[in-house]
C-alpha cells in the first residue's frame, strides 16, 4: 500500500499514513482538523485502532524520528511538502525515581 502523502494544497485538515508500533495495525487518516493537539490525535488513532485507552499514547515522525509534542498541534510538526507517516506508540517511563 503506498503511503499517504500530506495534502499539497492547504486545507483545514491534514492527513497522513498512521501505525501502531508492533505494525499490527496500520492506516490512512484523513480529516484531522489543523490545530489539533497531537495528544488528542494519539489517543483517537488509539481507539479507531481498538488498542488500550487507559494508558497514554504518543507520536512519532517516522521520517525524522522526532517525538510529537502532546500539547503541540499535529499540523505544526508534520509539514505538507512531505510524505505524512506517524508511529502511535505508548508512553513508557523505565527506571526513573525507583530506589
Amino acid at each position: 500500500m503506498p503511503p499517504a502523502v500530506a495534502s499539497s494544497r492547504r486545507s483545514n485538515t491534514i492527513r497522513f499514513h498512521a501505525r501502531d508500533v508492533t505494525g499490527t495495525h496500520e492506516m490512512d487518516v484523513e480529516g484531522i482538523p489543523r490545530g489539533t493537539p497531537s495528544g488528542v490525535v494519539a489517543q483517537s488513532l488509539a481507539a479507531r485502532m481498538e488498542l488500550p485507552t487507559n494508558v497514554p499514547w504518543s507520536l512519532r515522525n517516522d521520517r525524522t524520528g522526532a517525538w510529537l509534542k502532546d500539547d503541540q498541534a499535529l499540523d505544526e510538526q508534520v509539514t505538507d511538502k512531505v510524505e505524512a507517516r506517524l508511529t502511535l506508540t505508548p508512553k513508557t517511563h523505565l527506571g526513573g525515581g525507583i530506589r
